[in-house]
């Protein structure tokens, strides 16, 4: 009987403290109640949380179902779980089996610079502002010759002497190097002297990329421009120019048209970014060239209008190659990952320390006539290796922006070598942290290159576009060095992170069309490129790789690896929805794949059409038209 009573006792007891807990629940005031803001549900949701290094490795964990709270993933599990989290206001949305990836990390890629270019393209009078352009069509250097005379002495009867003359050598035929006024211009047969006696007072700029002719007048407009006189390795004795007023989109005209209408560049550029969130890219990563670039992103960063993150590299102290740049970076501090979380510093950036083809620094083997074109600047003793030590020896961390050949990458290997032995605080220990990083893959890493890139930490960038790029110089050099085009598989089989990179494959170019980012990327899972070729095959990849190299190892390059690059708990909630199944569609189906919906920070940045219907809703953003043309446009070419 007691025991009875105590039992009933204590049920009551239990149940007066249930009610008394449900009343104090229902007064908790709203604000503190952690309700989701959005749910992403019914997906194939990949974490990509298995961030480890290798081959066919883990995409991690799988789930159904997203919780995102104050722009951050707040919980991942099944529907069940992640749907009960659901408030009155939470945003559901139901993805219907899609695959959902942690959004696109693009290591090197020139979006601001294109969104200009597109821009000037439209408005011609800016560029007519401060220049005229001429295009010299031909092949015969007698052609090309009559044709640089006559443009540039009409020019100058035409023309104010600030005005400077933009002119096109040869029309570009084929891959980059490859058009008929890149020989003329390197073999010298406009020099400098004798473009002085046409145009003494008015700047002059011979270009078929990538070679480069500068008259004295325009070296004079470049020193007074940025108020530092230009090295003898920027500009030579005969006015061959490398990468001085080579991008004059995305130096001279940003810095003398925009020097008074930083919000007018904001725009454009803001424009652009929007546009290459429709493409799949959340975050990159990339070099300013050009001062009022650096306004305009702070514009619309103190704005909160930065559309994606941008993980940029400062290299003003190398810009243009003037002779301060060694003392710039002696006075320069380690400012690597300062800014907020869509503007960051990441390193100095070297800008570029070769050209492309034929003007890289190789040790290819090739005949006399190629060789002799070929272009190394950051020797021991010049002034790119000096800036590069210095750099090292005052705590920087240092990425490359421009690297295609081998050779140029131990220099710079030498260079941070030569600041450890010379400065002891500088050990291995800290340089592997920093990450020191190059890019491109275009003729590099040779094997014999890879134990010291390992030694030292580096991270390399490696595009799939260089596989139709490096190819045709081939035949110039020989077949066998198809295994330094991207050589990836061997990257990571040698213990060097590597990551993606685009170049502006993918980035909007005419207005409001791209292709796919999976159209250039899904070539490092076939190897075969544009003109039909399998580039050295044993070199490819698999599908989980490749993400990786987009996404969590991509997130290491940027130094954000806490908070981008996976879909954990705590990151940002940076993500797309993609039409496909990456991981199980046939690889022929890759370069069509497309995001539906782009998420930055937790705000729907692009919601396509086709998706905006079936959820019912209007659709957000820039409405990219996808290119839908097949990679493999060429005729087929023998396996190499």
């Amino acid at each position: 009987m007691c025991k009875t009573r105590g039992m009933l006792a204590a049920l009551s007891l239990l149940l007066f403290c249930g009610i008394a807990e449900a009343q104090n629940m229902a007064t908790v005031p709203e604000e503190i109640v952690i309700y989701p803001d959005r749910i992403i549900h019914n997906g194939k949701i990949a974490t990509m949380d298995d961030t480890s290094f290798g081959l066919n490795t883990s995409p991690g964990t799988m789930a159904e179902a997203m919780a995102i709270r104050d722009g951050k993933i707040q919980a991942v599990g099944s529907n069940d779980r992640i749907l009960r989290m659901a408030g009155p206001e939470t945003d559901k949305i139901d993805v219907n089996g899609r695959t959902v990836m942690p959004g696109i990390i693009d290591a090197h890629t020139h979006i601001h610079n294109t969104s200009l270019s597109y821009w000037l393209s439209q408005n011609p009078e800016a560029l007519e502002s401060v220049s005229h352009s001429y295009v010299i069509a031909g092949t015969r250097d007698t052609e090309l010759e009559q044709g640089i005379v006559f443009s540039v002495e009409q020019h100058v009867e035409d023309t104010q002497p600030d005005r400077w003359a933009f002119v096109t050598v040869g029309s570009r035929e084929g891959p980059s190097g490859m058009a008929p006024g890149v020989a003329f211009l390197q073999e010298r047969k406009f020099p400098k002297q004798r473009l002085d006696s046409i145009a003494p007072n008015h700047p002059v700029l011979l270009h078929s990329h990538p070679a480069y002719v500068m008259n004295s007048a325009a070296i004079r407009a470049m020193e007074e421009l940025y108020g530092s006189e230009l090295s003898a390795e920027a500009v030579d004795e005969y006015g061959n120019a490398h990468n001085t007023a080579a991008q004059y989109n995305r130096e001279l005209i940003i810095d003398q048209y925009f020097h008074t209408r930083v919000g007018q560049l904001a725009e454009i550029v803001e424009d652009g970014l929007a546009k290459s969130a429709a493409v799949g890219i959340t975050t990159y990563n990339s070099h300013i060239m050009g001062l009022r670039f650096l306004d305009a992103f702070n514009v619309l960063a103190r704005q909160n209008r930065m559309p994606i993150r941008f993980a940029y590299t400062h290299w003003f102290g190398f810009q243009a190659g003037y002779q301060e740049a060694e003392n710039f970076y002696r006075r320069m501090g380690d400012m690597a990952g300062m800014g907020n979380d869509y503007l960051w510093q990441t390193a100095v950036g070297l800008g570029s320390i070769d050209s492309g083809p034929p003007r890289i620094c190789s040790t290819m083997e090739a005949p006399r006539a190629v060789k002799e074109k070929e272009f190394c600047q950051n020797f021991a003793g010049t002034l790119t290796y000096r800036a590069t030590k210095t750099a090292i020896a005052n705590y920087q961390r240092v990425s490359v922006g421009h690297s295609y050949g081998d050779k140029s990458v131990d220099y710079v290997m030498d260079a941070v070598e030569e600041a450890m032995r010379d400065n002891p605080a500088i050990t291995l220990d800290y340089i592997r942290s920093r990450r020191l990083t190059t890019d491109h893959c275009g003729f590099y890493p040779r094997k014999e290159q890879l134990p010291r890139l390992k030694r030292l930490g580096f991270i390399i960038a490696c595009g799939g576009n260089m596989l139709s790029r490096s190819y045709p110089w081939l035949e110039r050099y020989s077949p066998e060095y198809a295994n330094r085009i991207s050589p990836v598989r061997s990257i990571i089989e040698a213990g060097v992170r590597v990551v993606l990179e685009d170049e502006g494959g993918s980035t909007v170019r005419r207005g409001n069309t791209a292709a796919s980012y999976f159209r250039d990327a899904s070539t490092l899972l076939t190897r075969k490129n544009e003109q039909g070729a399998f580039v050295a095959p044993e070199e490819a990849i698999d599908r989980i790789t490749l993400m990786k190299m987009m996404t969590s190892w991509a997130s290491l390059f940027v130094l954000k690896e806490d908070v981008l690059g996976t879909l954990e708990p705590g990151k940002f909630a940076d993500f797309l929805v993609l039409n496909k199944d990456y991981f199980t569609i046939p690889i022929e189906e890759m370069p069509n794949t497309i995001p539906l919906m782009t998420v930055v920070g937790g705000k729907i940045v692009v919601l396509r059409n086709e998706l905006a219907q079936e959820l019912g809703r209007d659709p957000v953003g820039p409405q990219i038209e996808f290119r839908n043309d097949p990679l493999y446009s060429r005729p087929e070419r023998p396996a190499m």
